[in-house]
């Protein structure tokens, strides 16, 4: 995926894909680490219609924004987002994980068992799914 493009990803995920949004793009390029390409990106965007410019580096994203980054979004996601994805993922089901091992401990019981197991074989999918993205 090129700059362009996932500089228009990230506006798409900041506006929620709502088209009335104003972001400032200079954050947005800060964060990503395009600043020092800003004016070219912004340039390329309103070349291909995908945003509009309010104000200088005050942007919208358009309908036709929204469409090219669903596509772009379909593609597989880089190894970051993945890796940032599934471990936040991975905390959720630990402690999810330690309250039923929990319950389990006060009152032991199949079914109570049965729901840890199928928590660590997914914190075992979780594992493997980051040690594919690394």
């Amino acid at each position: 995926m090129d700059a362009f493009h996932k500089m228009l990803v990230r506006l798409y995920e900041e506006t929620g894909g709502k088209e009335n949004i104003d972001v400032d793009f200079v954050d947005l390029t800060k964060k990503e680490g395009y600043y020092p390409s800003i004016d070219s990106i912004v340039s390329h965007l309103k070349s291909e219609s995908w945003i509009t410019e309010s104000r200088p580096n005050i942007v919208r994203i358009t309908h036709w924004g929204v469409a090219e980054a669903r596509k772009v979004g379909t593609g597989r996601p880089d190894a970051a987002r993945v890796v940032e994805r599934e471990s936040r993922r991975m905390l959720t089901e630990t402690r999810e994980t330690a309250v039923l091992i929990e319950e389990f401990a006060a009152a032991p019981s199949a079914e109570r068992f049965t729901a840890v197991e199928e928590k660590v074989a997914e914190l075992t999918r979780l594992t493997k799914a980051i040690r594919e993205a690394l």
